[in-house]
């Protein structure tokens, strides 16, 4: 998914349904065109539902996979106080390709809005120095020593998720096989805007995520 998915409801025929939203948890559900509850899905990405929090300037960013019940609804729990856009990112059973939808949850608490960090294309982290290039990406040893310690996350050797600044549309990208510690997106976003990338990768037990701020001319 190299075109970013603007916000939205609806997609393909399948609406998403919020069944509640109160006291930092929110339900929801899919409905496909035919009206009725979708309770099947297909595993893509390495998991049956992707799930993106994050504040509507692109700060506090969270990738979760809720577990559908049988019903077809599911939780997610909302990190803190004040406006919140999910993106919600499946594949029913029988659908052509992959449902992206979006909600908006506000409580009304009034949160003060984080300035987009400047582009920058150096992140350390965990000791670790993640370099971008275009939308390669070169992870080292913030030390020089030889770089181990980098696992699967999801059946991927990374993710990428990016979100675009103003409109919230959504890219979810995985990379081309390569050298160990290089994650190559090919050509990545071509659309026109400025980003907040969220690199994702197994790390020694645990999942980074390396974020970065690019802007597409």
């Amino acid at each position: 998914m190299s075109t970013p998915v603007p916000p939205g409801f609806e997609s393909g025929g399948y609406q998403l349904v919020t069944d509640h939203a109160h006291a930092g948890m929110a339900t929801f559900h899919l409905r496909d065109e035919a009206g009725s509850d979708v309770t099947e899905f297909t595993e893509a990405h390495g998991s049956l539902l992707h799930v993106v929090v994050i504040r509507p300037d692109l700060s506090d960013f969270q990738h979760v996979h809720p577990t559908i019940r049988d019903d077809g609804s599911w939780d997610v729990t909302l990190p803190a106080p004040g406006q919140w856009h999910l993106v919600f990112d499946s594949t029913p059973t029988g659908a052509p390709g992959p449902v992206v939808v979006s909600a908006n949850i506000d409580d009304e608490t009034p949160v003060a809005t984080v300035p987009l960090p400047p582009a920058d294309d150096t992140v350390d982290v965990a000791g670790l120095v993640v370099t971008r290039d275009g939308f390669t990406f070169s992870v080292a040893n913030a030390d020089g020593s030889m770089l181990m310690g980098l696992e699967p996350y999801l059946g991927q050797a990374a993710h990428l998720v990016a979100m675009r600044q103003g409109d919230l549309a959504y890219t979810h990208l995985h990379p081309s096989e390569g050298m160990t510690g290089m994650f190559m997106f090919g050509t990545g976003i071509t659309e026109a805007g400025t980003y907040r990338l969220f690199l994702q990768f197994g790390y020694q037990g645990d999942v980074l995520t390396v974020p970065f701020t690019v802007v597409v001319p």
